[in-house]
């Protein structure tokens, strides 16, 4: 577990510093923290990050359902979520990411070490899986976030790399602007024509994929 980066997206100060201090005492020595999704993007891009233990109700536009997802789309981690809320229709919603267990607010700490050794064993797993991605002729390496033709490696630049890892991992889902905004841009100011200009290079680069826009929700790789 020393080894494992950890990333805790909790906008509460109490709830993110005593479950970074169990965390240290439970052998994790590399512990991140971020209090809304935009910063959450931000880390992930810069360390590679192994287990994510996200609460479901944070600051932002982004909450912490769709955060776990999209990131879990990048990067294929184990999510735990946590949350005070029981509510059906919250948790219905956050069985659409295939997160390992959530720990109800206030959570002991035998709960938390239990869901901390099954989250290690689900992110073995997960490393043991085939990481490869084909789709009209492309091999995506969800690993190592590269695109691959005919066994050569296509160059792309760090935001074309972001893009092609959510929308290979989302192929037949609408990726929502709003998530594509901040994975990519990080929080900049994005207008319609810099979303267009982009798209358009990435469709000159890679011929064969065939996109579908849809105004004012997102983007579907068909």
């Amino acid at each position: 577990m020393n080894n494992l980066n950890v990333l805790i997206l909790e906008d509460e100060l109490i709830i993110y510093v005593h479950l970074k201090k169990t965390l240290q005492k439970l052998g994790f020595k590399h512990v991140h923290i971020a209090r809304d999704a935009q910063k959450a993007f931000e880390i992930a891009s810069k360390t590679k990050i192994d287990i994510l233990f996200s609460d479901i109700k944070i600051n932002g536009d982004i909450d912490g359902i769709d955060a776990a997802r999209t990131m879990q789309n990048l990067y294929k981690l184990p999510v735990v979520f946590i949350t005070a809320y029981k509510d059906q229709e919250i948790l219905l919603r956050a069985s659409e990411v295939d997160f390992v267990g959530y720990l109800l607010k206030p959570y002991r700490v035998d709960e938390l070490e239990a869901i901390i050794n099954l989250t290690v064993a689900k992110y073995k797993l997960t490393m043991n899986k085939d990481n490869i991605i084909k789709i009209n002729g492309y091999d995506f390496d969800k690993t190592n976030n590269k695109l691959f033709k005919d066994k050569q490696e296509i160059k792309l630049t760090k935001k074309e790399q972001l893009f092609i890892a959510l929308i290979f991992n989302s192929k037949g889902s609408v990726v929502p602007y709003t998530v594509i905004d901040e994975v990519i841009w990080q929080g900049k100011l994005v207008t319609d024509n810099t979303r267009r200009t982009f798209l358009y290079r990435i469709k000159h680069k890679l011929v064969n994929l065939e996109f579908c826009v849809q105004k004012s929700l997102g983007i579907l790789l068909l």
